[in-house]
C-alpha cells in the first residue's frame, strides 16, 4: 500500500488527470449506452465491480479494532439463559479462487493463475466472475454432492451425539431453517447438499449478509446487491435426479431462495465481529430449533475463537472445517449485569456430523 502511494506521487500529473478523464469519459459512455445496450449494462456492472472489490482488497480491516479486553462468553455460565439454540454449521466446497491460491505456489501456480486470468476474460462482457464472489470449481461440486448422499443415508447408531442433529439436517423432526451466506460457493454448496430437502418441503433458503465471508480478497465480495438473490445459473447440471419442468427463479435456477434478510456487499468499514454478533442475534431470534448455516472456514473459526469460552482448547479455535464440513453445536444467550448481552458456544455441546477439521 505504502509503495502505491508513493508511486502515485511520483507520477506525473498530467498523465494521471488525462488517464482520469479518460476514465470517466469511458464510465459516461456507458452509462448512456447501458439504456439500450446489455453488453454495455454488463461492461458497466463489471467495471463497478472490479473498482469496488479492489477497493475492499486495498482498505477493508474487518479483523481490526476489536476490543482487547472483550469479556469471557464464561462469564454468563452460571447466569439465567434467555436463549438457547442448535446450530449447524456446513461450510462451502472448493472455489476457484480455492484452486488457483490455496494449493500452493510452486511450479504449478504460474499455470493455475493464467488459466484462471483466461476464464476471468472469457466473462468479461458478462455478469458473471472468476474471482470475484468465486464460484464452486468441479472439485467443490463433487464435494456438495458427496455430502448430500451423506445426508441421504446418514442414520446415526444409537445414543449416539449427532442422532438429533441428522433428523434436523434432513428435516425429518423438530424444527429448523436453512440459511447462507451471500457468496455463490456458499448458497450452491448449501443448495446441493440439501437438494433433498428443499425438493421434499418446498422451503427456500435464507440469505444472510452476515454470513460474507470475514476476508478482504476479490472472492469475499459479492454479486448480489441488496435484497437481490444470489446467481446460481447452470447449477440444474450439478443436481442428480432433478425433476423435470422445475420453473426457475431469481437465482436464475430452481433454487429458491429468501433474499429479505439479504443486506447486500458488506461495507468497507464492517466489523467482523459485529458481523458475528449480528449473526447469533439473529440467529436465537427465530422460532426454530435449528439453524443451519452455510458459509466459510474463516468466518467460522473466528465465531467458534470469539464465543467458546477462554479456557476451551477445542480445536475449532485454530483450524478451519474442511470443504463441505458439518459442525453442530448450541449456541446460549445471557444478559450479565455488567457486560450486557453475551453469546458462548457450549464447548461439551459441539458435535462434528461430517468433515470435520484440519
Amino acid at each position: 500500500m505504502t509503495n502505491l502511494l508513493e508511486s502515485l506521487r511520483d507520477a506525473d500529473l498530467t498523465t494521471l488527470l488525462a488517464t482520469l478523464f479518460l476514465l470517466m469519459g469511458v464510465y459516461l459512455v456507458l452509462v448512456v449506452a447501458a439504456g439500450a445496450s446489455p453488453l454495455a449494462r454488463n461492461l458497466l456492472f463489471k467495471g463497478r465491480l472490479f473498482a469496488r472489490s479492489v477497493a475492499h482488497l486495498l482498505l477493508s480491516g474487518e479483523k481490526s479494532g476489536w476490543p482487547k479486553n472483550r469479556p469471557d462468553p464464561d462469564a454468563i455460565r452460571d447466569v439465567q439463559f434467555t436463549a438457547v439454540k442448535r446450530v449447524v454449521f456446513v461450510r462451502h466446497g472448493e472455489s476457484t479462487w480455492n484452486e488457483v491460491f490455496n494449493k500452493g505456489f510452486g511450479p504449478s501456480f504460474p499455470i493455475r493463475l493464467v488459466k484462471g486470468l483466461v476464464s476471468e476474460a472469457a466473462l468479461l462482457v458478462t455478469t458473471s466472475s472468476f474471482f470475484v464472489d468465486s464460484p464452486l470449481n468441479a472439485e467443490g461440486y463433487r464435494q456438495a454432492k458427496a455430502l448430500r448422499k451423506f445426508l441421504a443415508v446418514h442414520r446415526p447408531a444409537p445414543g449416539d451425539p449427532s442422532t438429533a442433529d441428522a433428523a434436523a439436517l434432513m428435516g425429518t423432526a423438530g424444527t429448523s431453517i436453512i440459511v447462507s451466506s451471500n457468496l455463490r460457493r456458499a448458497v450452491a454448496t448449501t443448495a446441493i447438499a440439501f437438494w433433498d430437502r428443499l425438493e421434499r418441503t418446498g422451503e427456500k433458503v435464507y440469505v444472510l449478509s452476515s454470513l460474507q465471508e470475514m476476508a478482504r480478497n476479490v472472492d469475499a465480495y459479492a454479486l448480489a446487491g441488496t435484497r437481490e438473490a444470489v446467481p446460481l445459473h447452470g447449477i440444474e447440471h450439478h443436481i442428480e435426479g432433478l425433476a423435470p419442468g422445475l420453473r426457475k427463479g431469481e437465482s436464475g435456477s430452481v433454487v429458491g431462495l429468501n433474499t429479505h434478510f439479504n443486506a447486500g456487499n458488506k461495507p468497507i468499514g464492517r466489523s467482523g465481529l459485529s458481523s458475528m454478533n449480528d449473526f447469533a442475534s439473529w440467529t436465537l431470534a427465530q422460532d426454530a430449533e435449528t439453524i443451519i448455516a452455510g458459509g466459510h472456514s474463516l468466518w467460522f473459526k473466528e465465531f467458534f475463537k470469539n464465543y467458546l469460552p477462554r479456557a476451551s482448547t477445542h480445536k475449532s479455535k485454530k483450524k478451519k472445517m474442511v470443504n463441505c464440513g458439518v459442525v453442530a453445536f448450541t449456541l446460549q444467550h445471557a444478559r450479565h449485569p455488567t457486560h450486557g448481552d453475551l453469546y458462548r458456544i457450549d464447548p461439551d455441546s459441539i458435535t462434528v456430523v461430517y468433515g470435520g477439521f484440519h
